[in-house]
């Protein structure tokens, strides 16, 4: 049985490559995003085909002072099955080599050194996409922690801090020269946040410049784009975030159905939405009991965006208190769109019903961009580092 997407490309997406002395089994990872990517939310990704998932960025600064949710978010999760990376963000050599030490004691497979958040918080402490102005600074950062720690070292960037000083391949340079084992090059500027276009030309440049493995990562809301990404960039894998907000499907899109059963333990049908969702939230009401009734909400509208009726459900949603209510709401749904034979994926992956390859969706179970990628505009603006 073919796979969900195009055939000729999905053996670049299902091919290992290496960090370092870790082995990364597929070409396709989850990006670190503040607020999203906790635990319950990496192992999801991690069951349906993530083959290497971050947390979300962590201060340095914060896990030298013991501060007890910083050190939460290192907690260790068991039943994840794939290489974890913890992203850091700090201005300091001496506390990133600090803080990658306690990382890697806590487990990490990968130490990933965050130079591409925009929000300024983060880059008035000179951290962050700041540090792509203070290149010796970065590479001071890199330096430390590749002499604290045995596990390889990664940095996330962007172009550059604005269209008029781009400046990725110089910082790149400094970066491979401070001994990074990886590059993750989100392709906008920090200016540019979550705006515009990503330009995966850049991506391409970065690849043929280097000779560490390069992750490309922006815009990748849809299965197509993955592959077109590896295939215009020459990447060595493809970093998603935005796009796999309620579609951890995204990430076994590659994977025929026999492989994506054997190797995610999941299969791309209404059941699996249904558990899926339901053991998302019922996970996050178990670490925090006291969930605020709009933060479930807000994942459960993730899991029905492009869905039929997403609108409506979403409205009613806002009618209930409790998260029981809101998974029978949704339970009832689901049925009704089984009895009525949708295939979910036509809907989360605009796949057409009957076809063995990927072709763009024209229908309304999402739109198409005028560049082949989904429209996400009904999705909360998620910071994706």
């Amino acid at each position: 049985m073919e796979s969900l997407v195009d055939n000729s490309l999905a053996s670049g997406l299902n091919k290992p490559f290496k960090i370092g002395a870790v082995v990364v089994n597929r070409s396709v990872v989850l990006a670190p995003m503040a607020g999203v990517t906790d635990r319950r939310y990496r192992r999801i990704m991690a069951q349906h085909g993530a083959a290497l998932v971050t947390t979300e960025m962590i201060s340095a600064e914060g896990l030298i002072r013991g501060n007890r949710v910083t050190l939460n978010m290192l907690a260790p999760d068991p039943a994840l099955q794939v290489p974890l990376a913890v992203q850091l963000f700090c201005a300091q050599p001496g506390s990133m080599a600090e803080a990658a030490r306690i990382v890697e004691q806590n487990g990490a497979a990968i130490i990933d050194i965050n130079a591409g958040c925009p929000v300024r918080k983060v880059a008035r402490q000179g951290a962050g996409a700041s540090l792509m102005k203070q290149l010796e600074l970065l590479y001071r950062l890199v330096e430390a922690a590749k002499k604290a720690v045995a596990v390889p070292v990664t940095v996330k960037f962007r172009l550059g801090w604005d269209e008029s000083s781009i400046n990725v391949l110089e910082t790149a340079r400094r970066v491979v020269d401070a001994g990074v084992d990886a590059i993750t090059l989100h392709a906008r500027t920090a200016v540019q946040g979550y705006a515009g276009k990503a330009d995966w030309e850049w991506i391409r440049r970065l690849r043929m410049a280097v000779t560490v493995p390069v992750i490309g990562n922006g815009d990748v809301t849809h299965p197509e784009l993955a592959q077109r990404m590896l295939r215009d960039t020459g990447c060595d894998a493809v970093m998603i975030g935005r796009g796999s907000l309620g579609n951890p499907w995204i990430f076994g899109a590659w994977l025929t159905a026999s492989e994506c059963a054997e190797k995610t333990g999941s299969v791309l049908d209404w059941e699996d939405f249904s558990t899926t969702l339901r053991l998302h939230v019922e996970g996050m009401v178990r670490d925090r009991p006291n969930h605020p009734p709009g933060a479930l909400r807000k994942v459960i509208g993730w899991y029905l965006h492009g869905c039929p009726g997403a609108a409506r459900l979403r409205r009613q949603l806002m009618e209930l208190a409790s998260w029981q209510e809101m998974l029978e709401l949704c339970r009832s749904t689901i049925s009704d769109w089984q009895a009525r034979g949708l295939c979910l994926a036509s809907v989360k992956l605009g796949v057409p019903i009957g076809s063995g390859a990927h072709k763009r969706p024209d229908t309304g179970c999402g739109r198409v961009c005028h560049d082949g990628g989904l429209d996400n505009s009904s999705i909360d603006t998620v910071a994706c580092w």
